[in-house]
């Protein structure tokens, strides 16, 4: 079993951060995590090709099928593009000093995602999931800048109230059929569920969708998207909008599906409130000028795509025949998507993490003219940006258009008109990225003439994620065999699509990716010769007589490009910021009501009438917490060994990975 010897380059990763040199540090974890991220993607191809593993790890059971696969090929490939990016990019908080928080926290949060699509129990379910909350918390407020520890307090208290206690609840319940930790597999869940009262499974299902809509960021548990997003390093943005929303996919199909039990009910709740995620979504995205809140709110929108695909399926298998082969083509349409966006939108947090990188903004409004400087990053974002757009031959074309072909055949009007919605805000969605695009990198801006293009494995890291965008757009059966194997797993039946390297499609509805090539390249050629542009002649922008003002505002900024549109449904708008204000009084009380309880286990032996108000109170004093004092000595540990250890220089990081490479290519070759 591959997997633990991924967790084992996770965990190194991790120690190797208490080397007291923050650039050897922080590359070296990052190459391990990109190590590690690399045999996912082996461990992935091997269940694909020899069918499922079952086993022990670290005397956990680990249960890895074709379902299990499709999420552990997600987790690889945006785990080995982010990592690798990230060897460079995480320079820029060199100021911060504290690689050894991002190594442990970075190479935690993958491992942790790992474990969570591949236990085959319950119990460690739940603790992998707590493992990856804590994880992601600690790296979004990353850079200790006041707005996004705020951000960080939001996300976390959100992912309490709304995510940990459902799902210790459900694990209570869970336990309470079953009476015994040592057997609670998804399976002996399933059968006592069986059995057990109607309204313990509604529970069950209320529980597991609650927890599983909030990591999603589904509407209306998307208020923390935006701005932990943004507040997050751009290779952490990556992974989080990449493949932790994947993982809540993945739990409300082996959890919520597999193992409470079909519902149709449920099915058609989640394809409902995937249609109004995504418009809410997509519209709010419309609106932003900055780069990284503005692909936040595609991912709340892409995500809505992929539960209305998923709630197609879950409201059509069940009534067998024709329509559960629609339903089966719906999950797969949908499960595809979840691949197409983990690959698209890290390729865009990569890109709008590069321009950050070299610009030191996300601000659409001042950025301009890149494309002529950062021509590789550039091309990647336009890659990636026609794919969430649905633009063909890239890859987020063919899954948005099986949705809509899968809500076309619902034979229900509601799904009908979720596909019709979702075909309408598309349109939206590449005039959003007409916006990040143009803004960032179109047009001359006199201000950005000395950037330059990041470092090489930036670069990669995107094109890795880029390239594949492309090549899944045009042979999607690159991919769909093993996604249909998955799906089976999953949903008890596969989807009966035509797929192959010519064309891929459902019934007599089918698309030819190949052949849209070939006839949009002759197109594009015979238009060039047609209006062949001329090269060399320069002009300036006529000003209107004025001379006061610079030639770098002689443009629509990002700000005022839809601001007619956004006029025009003002009162969308002014109703979620009103539904968003809501939700920003009801963490604003939780907070309180956390520091008056908070208030009094702070020990204040010297000034017993010292006041705890704010959070920044809590951190200058020392709390009594039962969990904090269980992890305490390790801590103590780790402080420690990073003390102790002695600085190691980069020559000497560079010597130490190729003795861990050479090692871990040896086991596995002897193996």
């Amino acid at each position: 079993m591959m997997l633990e010897y991924a967790l084992g380059a996770f965990i190194l990763g991790g120690l190797i951060g208490l080397i007291r040199d923050y650039k050897a540090s922080v590359k070296a974890s990052s190459f391990m995590a990109f190590l590690g991220s690399l045999v996912l993607l082996w461990q992935s191809y091997d269940v694909y090709k020899n069918g499922t593993v079952t086993g022990e790890l670290f005397r956990i059971s680990i249960k890895i099928d074709p379902l299990s696969a499709v999420f552990l090929l997600i987790i690889g490939i945006v785990g080995t593009a982010a990592s690798l990016y990230a060897i460079s990019y995480m320079d820029v908080f060199e100021n911060k000093g504290k690689g050894w928080v991002y190594a442990i926290a970075y190479n935690t949060l993958l491992a942790s995602m790992a474990l969570v699509v591949t236990v085959d129990s319950m119990e460690y379910f739940v603790m992998s999931w707590e493992l990856m909350t804590i994880s992601s918390f600690i790296l979004v407020f990353f850079s200790e800048e006041a707005r996004d520890t705020i951000a960080s307090v939001k996300y976390y208290i959100t992912m309490h109230f709304l995510d940990t206690i459902p799902l210790f609840l459900a694990l209570g319940t869970a336990y309470s059929l079953v009476g015994n930790f040592e057997e609670l597999t998804f399976e002996t869940i399933s059968q006592a569920l069986a059995t057990a009262p109607e309204h313990t499974r509604i529970v069950m299902y209320a529980l597991l969708t609650i927890a599983f809509m909030t990591k999603a960021g589904i509407v209306p548990f998307h208020f923390w998207v935006p701005e932990a997003y943004r507040a997050a390093p751009s290779s952490v943005s990556a992974v989080m909008a990449g493949i932790m929303e994947k993982v809540a996919l993945y739990g409300l199909i082996a959890l919520v599906w597999r193992m409470i039990g079909a519902n149709t009910a449920l099915g058609l709740f989640v394809a409902v409130i995937g249609a109004i995620t995504l418009t809410v979504g997509t519209l709010y995205a419309l609106r932003e000028t900055n780069a990284k809140r503005l692909l936040a709110y595609h991912s709340i929108g892409q995500m809505g795509y992929i539960w209305l695909g998923v709630g197609i399926g879950m409201a059509l298998i069940p009534k067998g025949g024709a329509l559960a082969a629609v339903g089966a083509l719906g999950a797969f349409a949908g499960v595809f998507h979840a691949l197409n966006h983990a690959i698209f939108k890290s390729s865009l947090f990569l890109s709008a993490g590069a321009v950050e990188y070299r610009t030191g903004t996300v601000d659409l409004d001042v950025l301009g003219g890149l494309g002529k400087y950062m021509k590789w990053t550039a091309l990647a974002a336009l890659f990636a940006s026609l794919a969430i757009s649905g633009v063909p031959p890239f890859n987020g074309f063919i899954s948005k258009w099986l949705i809509y072909v899968a809500g076309y055949y619902s034979q229900s009007y509601i799904l009908a008109l979720g596909a019709v919605l979702a075909a309408f805000i598309s349109a939206a969605t590449l005039a959003s990225f007409v916006k990040f695009y143009g803004s960032q990198f179109g047009g001359e801006m006199g201000r950005y003439k000395n950037v330059r293009e990041v470092p090489g494995v930036m670069v990669v890291g995107q094109w890795i994620l880029a390239a594949l965008t492309l090549i899944i757009g045009i042979v999607p059966g690159t991919v769909s065999d093993m996604l249909n194997e998955g799906i089976k797993a999953g949903f008890t039946m596969g989807a009966p699509i035509e797929d192959g390297l010519y064309r891929i499609g459902f019934q007599s509805v089918l698309f030819s990716p190949v052949l849209f090539v070939i006839v949009l390249g002759v197109l594009a050629f015979g238009l060039y010769l047609t209006f062949k542009p001329e090269y060399g002649k320069e002009a300036k922008p006529w000003d209107c007589g004025s001379t006061q003002i610079d030639e770098d505002e002689y443009r629509v900024n990002a700000e005022g490009l839809y601001l007619w549109y956004e006029e025009k449904i003002g009162s969308f708008y002014r109703f979620g910021d009103w539904f968003y204000r809501v939700g920003e009084e009801a963490i604003h009380y939780i907070v309180r009501g956390y520091l008056w309880m908070a208030s009094y286990f702070t020990k204040i032996v010297d000034t017993p009438y010292t006041k705890v108000e704010t959070l920044d109170d809590l951190r200058e004093r020392e709390i009594m917490y039962i969990d904090e004092e269980i992890f305490r000595p390790l801590v103590r540990f780790l402080r420690i060994a990073r003390d102790v250890v002695p600085g190691i220089r980069l020559g000497t990081f560079v010597v130490i990975a190729l003795i861990v490479v050479g090692a871990i290519i040896g086991i596995l070759v002897a193996l």
